[in-house]
C-alpha cells in the first residue's frame, strides 16, 4: 500500500486561491443566506402579526381606517390576546373601502383547536372558507359553509366586535372601527382601486 506524505499545510488544489480560512468561511455563509432567500422569498417577509401601513403600489390618499388614532392600539389588543391562544392578527388598512382586512393565522395548532375549528397547521390561515380580501367573498352569516368555518366566522366577528370594530356586510373580513364610517363608493379615487 502506497504511502502519502503528509505535510504541516494541508494541499491547496490551486495555490493561487489560497483565503484565509475566515473568509472562506464567510464566503460560504453569505452564498446559503443568499440561496435561502432566492428559494424561500417569504423569509424576508415579517412573521405574523399587526400588518398595515401604505406599501410602495399603494396610493398615498389616508383612508378612514388609518386616520382613527384608536385603531392600531385597538388591533395591537386584538393581536396580544391571540398570541395568547396560539394565533396572529394580520390587519391591513384598505384604502378603496376605508375598512380593515383581517385574518387570523395559527401560529401554535395546539393552543388554537380550543379557540377555533377545522385544520389548524401552523403558519396557515384559521379556516374561513374563502381567502380575506377576496373579491367575491361572502358575508359572515353567509350558509352553505361547513359547521367548522361558520364558528370560525362568528368567533372572529364576537372577539373584534368586543375591540369595537363592526363587521361590514360585504364580506367576513372586512372591519370597520365604530365611529369611523368607511369610505363610500363614491368618495373612493378610481384609481386607489
Amino acid at each position: 500500500m502506497p504511502v502519502l506524505p503528509t505535510t504541516s499545510q494541508p494541499r491547496r488544489l490551486n495555490p493561487s486561491v489560497a483565503l484565509p480560512p475566515a473568509t472562506r468561511w464567510s464566503s460560504a455563509a453569505m452564498a446559503l443566506l443568499l440561496a435561502a432567500c432566492v428559494h424561500s422569498p417569504q423569509a424576508a417577509v415579517p412573521s405574523p402579526g399587526l400588518q398595515g401601513g401604505p406599501t410602495l403600489w399603494e396610493p398615498t390618499a389616508i383612508a378612514p381606517c388609518d386616520r382613527a388614532p384608536t385603531a392600531r392600539p385597538a388591533l395591537e389588543r386584538i393581536g396580544r390576546e391571540l398570541q395568547s391562544q396560539g394565533m396572529a392578527l394580520q390587519a391591513t388598512c384598505n384604502t378603496a373601502s376605508g375598512g380593515w382586512v383581517v385574518q387570523v393565522q395559527v401560529v401554535d395548532g395546539t393552543k388554537a383547536h380550543k379557540v377555533v375549528r377545522g385544520p389548524l397547521a401552523d403558519g396557515q390561515a384559521v379556516d374561513m372558507g374563502t381567502p380575506a380580501g377576496a373579491a367575491r367573498s361572502e358575508a359572515a352569516g353567509a350558509s352553505g359553509f361547513s359547521p367548522d368555518v361558520l364558528h370560525n366566522r362568528q368567533w372572529l366577528l364576537a372577539l373584534m366586535a368586543r375591540h369595537q370594530f363592526d363587521n361590514l356586510p360585504d364580506a367576513w373580513w372586512h372591519f370597520a372601527q365604530r365611529g369611523v364610517p368607511p369610505a363610500q363608493a363614491a368618495d373612493t379615487d378610481l384609481a386607489a382601486r
